[in-house]
């Protein structure tokens, strides 16, 4: 019987870890929700489908960090050469509220990776690329 005892207090003391961590990032300054896809072969860590699940990211220097799974446990370092383009989500981009933007990144080993996110953090998504938010894209409609 003590054992019982002691995996669920085990069990719980866990949970509440996961539940502290997965919060300190989600609650962290610059950090915002994402999706992303690669239109590109070669990234074997993304498909050319929009993610099913909501990722965090931020910006690290010319680095964006993407928190994935549910416990956001797996980390995914984009190091990015520059930002190409800064224009509105296709309408298939969903659970980032209305007109999400998307921002095309080019990667050192030339890939590109597009993230969507909020339109209310365009600042946090473009983050070390703000000419992409000074010099939107003709295709970016709204604002």
């Amino acid at each position: 019987m003590a054992w019982v005892v002691v995996c669920a207090v085990v069990v719980v003391g866990l949970v509440v870890l996961i539940a502290r961590r997965r919060r300190r990032i989600v609650t962290a300054s610059g950090v915002f929700r994402c999706r992303l896809r690669t239109p590109s072969w070669g990234l074997d860590s993304l498909s050319q489908r929009w993610s099913r699940r909501l990722h965090y990211a931020i910006w690290v220097h010319d680095v964006l960090v993407v928190y994935r799974g549910l416990f956001l446990s797996r980390v995914l370092l984009l190091a990015c050469r520059f930002a190409e383009d800064l224009e509105d989500a296709p309408p298939g981009v969903r659970r980032l509220g209305p007109c999400p933007l998307l921002l095309r990144l080019r990667l050192d080993d030339g890939a590109i990776v597009e993230v969507a996110a909020p339109r209310r953090a365009c600042a946090d998504l473009v983050g070390p690329y703000v000419a992409a938010q000074l010099h939107p894209s003709g295709r970016r409609s709204g604002g």
